[in-house]
């Protein structure tokens, strides 16, 4: 085979790749969050579809996929056409958590998913209804302790991160309490407002109004220092008890293969929407501290976040009910 011929067969074999970049992107895109509508996650992600759509040139529509802990919208995702047109709000829960809490899934985080870029950061939160009497930490750890297996706690749902905070605080405090899973932190806050169930860690975004309209009480925070939003209240190590660390994320994925100048792309458009005074005042009013970053080092994150996570669920004994 001459030269001439070997370079317009590499050339034909590579155009269909460039192509794409080149075109990207060619119709709406869809955005797809793993989780039910109301939740932190829907409202970042609606934020974000919302400006990031007209930087790149088409709409980005957001598509709920709950179920799972996350896994199910994340493995419609996984197994979408790598073009760059269906990408994952992927979160803390779906992309650290599940997989050292689901013994199998149908997709893998590092080899199905491509990081585009980290979004944000926040807290999560012991919040209680007005109903419990308790208005710091220390008073409901004695709360509970005096009635044990007699108060509850509401999640978004088995393997979830409220689920998991809760198992590792009521391991580190000593105390019992009856799990109530739900299907979405939309749900689990709003069961809280009503006084179905005394307790909840969601975080702080999903609550942050509701506290501040005085419809649920917010007793510690569960991150390393206290939030710039209610720095009134402390963290639950300032409260007496330690080792209960656990913060939210998220970011954008996409399918694995997606061509590297159409996951640049994306970058791109992503910093720019959280460069933007606008989005990031708004993160800000809900809780969230935008972390803008390269898709290597989402990566990185992303795998740090996962060791960590499943030191943590084994050393906890959270599992799957």
């Amino acid at each position: 085979m001459d030269a001439n011929r070997r370079l317009l067969l590499a050339a034909g074999m590579t155009w269909p790749i460039a192509s794409l970049a080149q075109s990207f992107p060619a119709r709406p895109i869809r955005l797809v969050v793993p989780l039910a509508p109301g939740g932190a996650t829907d409202i970042v992600a609606r934020l974000i579809a919302d400006k990031a759509g007209p930087l790149l040139g088409q709409p980005i529509t957001v598509d709920n996929r709950p179920g799972a802990g996350g896994t199910l919208g994340s493995g419609v995702v996984a197994s979408a056409a790598p073009d760059g047109h269906t990408l994952l709000m992927g979160t803390v829960g779906s992309l650290a958590i599940s997989p050292g809490m689901y013994r199998s899934l149908p997709y893998d985080t590092e080899r199905d998913l491509s990081p585009v870029a980290l979004v944000g950061s926040g807290n999560f939160v012991l919040a209680v209804s007005p109903a419990v009497p308790a208005t710091n930490l220390q008073e409901f750890v004695r709360m509970a302790r005096s009635r044990p297996g007699e108060l509850n706690y509401g999640s978004a749902g088995n393997a979830s991160m409220p689920h998991l905070g809760m198992e590792l605080l009521g391991a580190a405090a000593g105390i019992r309490l009856v799990h109530v899973p739900y299907k979405s932190s939309g749900q689990l806050v709003t069961s809280l407002m009503a006084g179905e169930v005394h307790a909840g860690m969601p975080d702080l975004p999903s609550v942050i109004q509701q506290f501040r309209a005085g419809r649920l009480r917010i007793l510690a925070v569960a991150g390393s220092a206290r939030d710039a939003l209610i720095p009134d209240v402390a963290t639950i190590a300032e409260s007496g008890v330690p080792n209960v660390e656990i913060s939210s994320w998220m970011g954008i994925l996409a399918p694995a293969r997606t061509p590297s100048p159409v996951l640049t792309q994306l970058n791109d458009a992503i910093a720019r929407t959280l460069a933007s005074p606008e989005v990031a005042t708004r993160l800000r009013e809900l809780g969230m501290r935008p972390t803008a970053s390269t898709q290597a080092d989402f990566r990185a994150f992303i795998q740090r976040e996962r060791t960590k996570w499943e030191s943590v669920i084994r050393a906890s004994g959270a599992t799957v009910e």
